[in-house]
């Protein structure tokens, strides 16, 4: 059973590996106020290490705590037989700081290298099924841009998930830039990328011809278009418009006619 105790911060390490990848400055600012007010509500879990305490969950507090100047601080300690290391950081931060889930891939990636866990070893240490371990990992192979705005907090996870069905980067990215800048849910990026999956070109079969019988060119690779420029640099500049054909081609031929010269 852990023992409860005041701790000298200078007597405290960080964690080996940190589960709050990006602490969100708004409630670090939250937290310390509320620390100032009231003092500590929660004590830290630490572990104790060759005559020192290693945090294994309370790294926010113990950074807030630094900041206001604090000497000591409440703490529980534990004897490392009684930690699985990792998974009680995991678990307090689900219930009281949200980790996101790129957070988690990094953690169990981490973990997987540092400890030379398989999936069973992974799944056991963090209290996790196979399934939602192998989200995360699916995570970390996918779109870095993708990965990179989920660690921000600037898009969900099931968006993110969604983002990384569509092939095209180019797309991909545009679809990215909309959703920061918006806030697409799940469900809209899941019809935004069905409904770029169903006007890619069908693929072709290729005929058997002999060596002698010169190939047709490939087709052009698909790239998003302005309707009005005709260009297609900075495709996440692009935005989705509904307009009828026949009212396009009149905008087109009125933006025609206002460039010749009088």
């Amino acid at each position: 059973m852990p023992k409860t105790m005041l701790i000298s911060l200078a007597e405290i390490d960080p964690p080996d590996i940190a589960m709050r990848v990006a602490m969100d400055d708004t409630k670090l600012r939250e937290l310390r106020e509320s620390m100032a007010d009231v003092g500590l509500i929660h004590p830290l879990c630490v572990e104790e290490r060759d005559g020192r305490y290693v945090i294994e969950d309370g790294h926010r507090r113990y950074t807030c705590a630094c900041d206001l100047g604090w000497i000591e601080i409440r703490c529980e300690v534990y004897h490392p037989s009684e930690l699985a290391n990792g998974a009680v950081m995991l678990a307090a931060n689900r219930h009281r700081e949200d980790p996101s889930a790129a957070e988690e891939a990094i953690l169990f990636s981490e973990h997987r290298e540092k400890y030379g866990l398989d999936e069973a070893g992974l799944c056991a240490r963090f209290h996790v099924s196979a399934d939602y371990l192998g989200e995360r990992f699916r995570l970390l192979r996918g779109d870095k841009a993708v990965f990179d705005a989920l660690l921000a907090r600037r898009i969900k996870f099931a968006v993110a998930r969604e983002l990384n069905k569509c092939e095209d980067e180019a797309h991909r990215r545009y679809l990215l830039d909309i959703a920061v800048r918006t806030g697409y849910s799940s469900r809209v990026m899941a019809e935004q990328v069905r409904e770029w999956r169903q006007n890619q070109p069908l693929a072709q079969p290729v005929p058997v011809v002999s060596a002698s019988v010169e190939q047709p060119a490939p087709p052009p690779e698909y790239r998003p278009e302005c309707v009005l420029c005709g260009g297609n640099r900075d495709p996440w500049n692009l935005v989705s418009v509904m307009i009828h054909a026949r009212e396009l081609e009149d905008v087109k031929e009125a933006l025609r006619r206002a460039a010749l010269p009088t």
